[in-house]
C-alpha cells in the first residue's frame, strides 16, 4: 500500500463527485491532504506504533456515506491525526492545530473544548481524538471533533456538555458539530446492551424502522459473549432540539463482515424503501483506485431518516 496519501484523496474525490457534485472541490481535498499526510506515512510505515484505534486495521481513516429518506447523500470522513506513540494529552497541540483547520473555530473557544474533556486525562490515555468532515447537497459542510470520555463517571460528564442531560451509564466518546455557524450539534455514544428480543418504542426505536428491523433480523444471531460491546447507541442533540437515537451495529459482530452478511444486510433494507446505489460508487472507487475497502459499522437513525455506512481500509 502507498505510503502517499494520495490514494486515500483520489478515492475520496472519486466518492464525493460521483455522489456530490455540487462541493467545492479543491477545498475538500487540501482539507484532507492537510490532515492525512502524517498519520498515513506512519500507517503505511508497518509496525504496531503507526496503528490507530479508528479502524479494524488501524488504518487512521475511516469513510462514510449516509443515505437520507429523502434519497440525500451526505459523503464524509473521519482521520486519526494523532501521533500514536504519545498519549492523548502530548498529543493536544496536533489535535489543536487540526482543529482550528477543519472547524474555523477561535483559538479561546477550541482551548477551552479541548480543556474541558483532556486536563484531567491520566498520562498514557490512549490517542483517539479524532477529527471529522462531511459534505452534503447545497455546498453544506460540517466538521466534527470526537473526544473519548470513557474514564469520566455520568454526572461528571454531563456537568461538561452544553446543555444539561442525564446520562443512562457512561459514554466512551463525544463528538461535537460544527457548521459555518459555531457549534450545531452534539452526541454522545454509549455501549448499548443487545438483548435477543425485538426492540421496543419505549427503547426510543420504532418497530417499523430501520434500526429496529435490522436488530429484529440480526440479534439473535449475535454471540452472547458480544451483546455488551458491539453497539454503540448515539444520542444526537442540536441546540434546543429533541435528540435523535440512532444504533451503530460493528459489522464483524454482527455478521455484516462474514460472507454473505452484507448481502443479507441489503437484502434487509432494499425493501424498506432505501436507495442504496452510492454504496456501487463506493466499491467501484476502491477498485479503481487499489484501496480495499471493508464495512465496519453500520448505522440506522431511530427515527427512519437516515442509514449510514462506514467504510475502512482493510
Amino acid at each position: 500500500m502507498s505510503s502517499r496519501p494520495d490514494i486515500v484523496v483520489a478515492l475520496f474525490e472519486d466518492v464525493l463527485t460521483g455522489l456530490q457534485g455540487d462541493v467545492d472541490l479543491e477545498l475538500a481535498k487540501s482539507e484532507l491532504v492537510g490532515l492525512i499526510q502524517r498519520p498515513w506515512a506512519d500507517f503505511c510505515s508497518g509496525g504496531r506504533p503507526g496503528r490507530s484505534a479508528l479502524t479494524e486495521s488501524g488504518a487512521p481513516f475511516e469513510l462514510s456515506v449516509k443515505v437520507a429518506a429523502d434519497g440525500d447523500v451526505s459523503v464524509r470522513y473521519v482521520v486519526d491525526v494523532a501521533d500514536p506513540t504519545l498519549d492523548v494529552r502530548d498529543n493536544e497541540d496536533r489535535y489543536l492545530e487540526a482543529a482550528r483547520r477543519v472547524t474555523g473555530q477561535p483559538a479561546r473557544v477550541l482551548g477551552q473544548l479541548f480543556a474541558c474533556h483532556l486536563d484531567d486525562a491520566a498520562p498514557g490515555t490512549p490517542a483517539t481524538v479524532m477529527h471529522g468532515v462531511g459534505w452534503a447537497s447545497g455546498r453544506r459542510r460540517r466538521s466534527t471533533l470526537y473526544f473519548p470520555t470513557s474514564w469520566l463517571s455520568p454526572d461528571e460528564l454531563a456537568n461538561r456538555l452544553p446543555e444539561p442531560v442525564v446520562l443512562a451509564g457512561r459514554a466512551e466518546v463525544v463528538g461535537y458539530d460544527f457548521d459555518e455557524g459555531g457549534l450545531a450539534s452534539w452526541k454522545t455514544y454509549q455501549w448499548f446492551s443487545v438483548e435477543a428480543t425485538p426492540l421496543t418504542d419505549e427503547s426510543g426505536f420504532a418497530a417499523s424502522h430501520t434500526a429496529a428491523a435490522i436488530h429484529e433480523r440480526f440479534a439473535p444471531e449475535l454471540s452472547s459473549r458480544m451483546r455488551a460491546k458491539s453497539t454503540f447507541l448515539q444520542r444526537s442533540r442540536s441546540i434546543a432540539a429533541a435528540p435523535v437515537h440512532s444504533l451503530f451495529f460493528f459489522a464483524r459482530p454482527w455478521g455484516f463482515a462474514a460472507a454473505g452478511g452484507m448481502t443479507q444486510l441489503l437484502r434487509l433494507l432494499t425493501p424498506l424503501g432505501w436507495d442504496l446505489g452510492a454504496l456501487h460508487v463506493v466499491a467501484a472507487a476502491s477498485r479503481r483506485h487499489e484501496l480495499p475497502l471493508q464495512v465496519g459499522l453500520v448505522a440506522a437513525s431511530g427515527d427512519g431518516r437516515s442509514v449510514t455506512f462506514y467504510f475502512w481500509p482493510a
